[in-house]
């Protein structure tokens, strides 16, 4: 490929660029619970639990993902200025992914699905996806990104940890 600057001509190489997944994680949270949903008929992990979570769609922004996913997966209804920014996770297994892991301060609407659940942080369920439980726990000890499968040797468990729970308790 050839571009010009000025009347000299430039030859600029085009490198494959690495496509990622977008995920677009709601850590919707109350009385020191979190929601997660089971994942049923999706081929990957069914039976296990996630918070409620969704892929960033062509010409959307995060929050509009989010907005989109608090609704077709949690039935509530949230507004831009109660999401904010809580842990940024990539993984490098497989093809690659990175997940906005967003807080949501308040929500309209009440989630009833059978495949939902609230669950104490400190007590996470066993068949929970690693990704996402990973995630929480590096959350939970004040970490904003984090890399997954992990290098380094693991911190404390998440329920050694406090400052999350706290924070979004209402």
């Amino acid at each position: 490929m050839m571009s010009r600057a000025g009347d000299t001509a430039i030859a600029a190489e085009v490198q494959h660029r690495r496509r990622v997944v977008v995920d677009v994680i709601l850590l919707l949270m109350r009385n020191r619970r979190i929601l997660l949903r089971e994942r049923v008929n999706t081929g990957y992990g069914d039976g296990a639990y996630e918070p409620p979570t969704g892929q960033l769609a062509d010409q959307e922004t995060i929050v509009e993902t989010a907005i989109r996913v608090a609704s077709a997966e949690a039935g509530v209804a949230i507004r831009a200025e109660n999401v904010s920014l809580a842990h940024v996770m990539h993984d490098v297994s497989g093809s690659g992914r990175i997940g906005f892991y967003l807080a949501v301060s308040g929500w309209e609407g009440e989630y009833i699905s059978p495949d939902a659940r609230w669950f104490p942080v400190r007590n996470l369920p066993t068949n929970m996806l690693d990704r996402p439980r990973v995630a929480l726990r590096n959350y939970g000890e004040g970490m904003r990104f984090s890399t997954y499968p992990a290098f380094g040797p693991a911190g404390p468990a998440l329920s050694s940890a406090s400052g999350w729970q706290d924070a979004f308790s209402a």
